[in-house]
């Protein structure tokens, strides 16, 4: 899959996710996403022979010391199928998979580990740090995604 067809087939399947129009990529190539309402921002970037989809969610924005350095350390080894970091002055929680992997189980199943991520350390970080959130501070329900991915047989 190339590039430009994956985020034509992100564009769609976020459409359909969402039951909203078809979303356009910013002036950066983020196509965002509000999932559990929670802000996320899905991205299609080369690697090597690879294409990747990168989902992340912004939990909030604050300066780099080295105490917040443990704090996403230990959020780290927390989560399960994504990461937490520090970029340009916010901390992200992202995950990232191939484009050939890319359905509508899986990127539902991304963007709820994201969901879920940012509303578990979010908060926190913005309460110990004094940051500023950014996502929600009450997301709306929604039900998790079904354990087993649509037609395969088990």
């Amino acid at each position: 899959m190339n590039p430009s067809m994956a985020e034509s087939y992100v564009r769609d399947l976020i459409a359909d996710l969402t039951k909203g129009p078809r979303p356009e990529a910013d002036e950066q190539g983020d196509i965002p996403v509000i999932f559990r309402g929670c802000q996320c921002y899905v991205r299609i970037v080369r690697y090597a022979d690879e294409v990747i989809v990168q989902c992340f969610s912004k939990a909030c924005e604050i300066g780099l010391t080295p105490d917040l350095t443990d704090a996403l350390n230990d959020v780290n080894t927390s989560l399960v199928f994504a990461r937490a970091m520090h970029v340009q002055g916010q901390v992200l929680i992202e995950n990232d998979m191939f484009a050939e992997d890319l359905n509508p189980f899986t990127l539902s199943r991304n963007l709820y580990f994201l969901a879920e991520a940012t509303e578990a350390f979010g908060p926190g970080l913005v309460e110990k740090f004094g940051a500023v959130a950014g996502f929600e501070p009450e997301p709306e329900p929604t039900p998790p995604p079904p354990d087993v991915a649509p037609g395969l047989y088990l």
